[in-house]
């Protein structure tokens, strides 16, 4: 790195609040930044590696190199090797959204000991030595998506719930604090089957398919994630109930907000993923090269409520932020 490309980088950083000469004594030896990103890669991951992506562009590639390793969907098997793999590989940091908390909690413990910094995102594993996690808060979205369908179902009702993964924390809290606030405010709301799609949409479509040609007594669906929408939806249609059943998930996947328009989706909760990336990026170079320890051990990103009359304003709002 030239003296100069080095004297710009500490001149950005003094100007974004950091310690200039802990910054400039880590760029005097030559090295990079390196950060592990283990991940699914549906939709949703494609934001938050933007968010990561920006916060490297502007701290500037000498400084932070990301290397983004994908598991397809929440790959318990897969992201174990992945962690293993990156913990041989010399990285100063991982940013990781585990698929089981307490299958990998050695891993990632094991990671920290090793003096690699560990966040988690989008979904956590609170019982390890991560240093942080950032993400929705899903007791609270699980929450209002539990008041959500109470409101849409005038407080009576059958529903059936499709969790994509029941060993993911970040599912297993929305679907738990949703079945709290149906039970707690709206007694007269039952939630009568809970399935479990893997984040597969046609997983989704062949359950609710399965369970309307028993009974077509449901007023709601709640989905934990953004997977499975066009697959209830199909399912519903081919019944006669698209738009009769009220449907509520999460994210803001093109598909999802066709479906919103449509009226064949109610509501669909978000979750801010470019700020996931960009924060879980954020505090593990902080952490390495400040040597700050996180002001919290849980970030909690923006929870926004997508309508069929504010969608657009809602997607927009992330294209202007994140860009194209």
């Amino acid at each position: 790195m030239s003296d100069g490309t080095r004297k710009t980088i500490v001149e950005r950083a003094k100007v974004l609040g950091y310690t200039p000469n802990r910054l400039a004594s880590f760029l005097s030896t030559g090295r990079t930044l390196n950060v592990a990103m283990i991940t699914p890669a549906d939709p949703l991951w494609k934001s938050v590696q933007e968010g990561a992506r920006a916060f490297s562009a502007m701290m500037g590639d000498h400084v932070v190199n990301i290397v983004w390793h994908e598991t397809g969907v929440h790959d318990l098997g897969r992201e174990t090797e992945i962690l293993l793999e990156v913990l041989e590989s010399g990285v100063d940091g991982i940013g990781i959204a585990p698929a089981d908390p307490e299958q990998l909690r050695d891993l990632i413990d094991r990671a920290v000991r090793r003096q690699i910094s560990v966040v988690t995102l989008n979904t956590d594993a609170p019982e390890s030595r991560r240093i942080c996690f950032v993400g929705q808060d899903h007791l609270l979205a699980g929450r209002i998506a539990g008041e959500l369908m109470g409101k849409f179902l005038m407080g009576s009702g059958k529903v059936v719930a499709v969790t994509a993964f029941s060993s993911v924390l970040a599912h297993k809290r929305r679907l738990d604090a949703f079945a709290g606030i149906i039970g707690e405010q709206y007694p007269g709301i039952a939630i009568d089957r809970v399935f479990e799609n893997h984040d597969s949409d046609e997983e989704a479509y062949g359950q609710i398919r399965g369970y309307l040609s028993q009974t077509r007594d449901v007023s709601g669906i709640y989905l934990t994630s953004g997977n499975g929408p066009g697959g209830v939806a199909r399912a519903l249609s081919e019944a006669g109930l698209a738009g009769t059943v009220r449907v509520i998930c999460f994210d803001y996947f093109p598909e999802t907000v066709r479906l919103l328009k449509k009226g064949f989706v109610h509501a669909t909760i978000g979750e801010d993923p470019f700020t996931q990336g960009y924060q879980a990026v954020k505090i593990l170079y902080e952490h390495i090269i400040e040597r700050k320890e996180p002001v919290s051990s849980i970030v909690h990103t923006k929870i926004a409520i997508g309508l069929r009359e504010n969608i657009d304003l809602l997607v927009g709002e992330e294209a202007v932020v994140h860009g194209p």
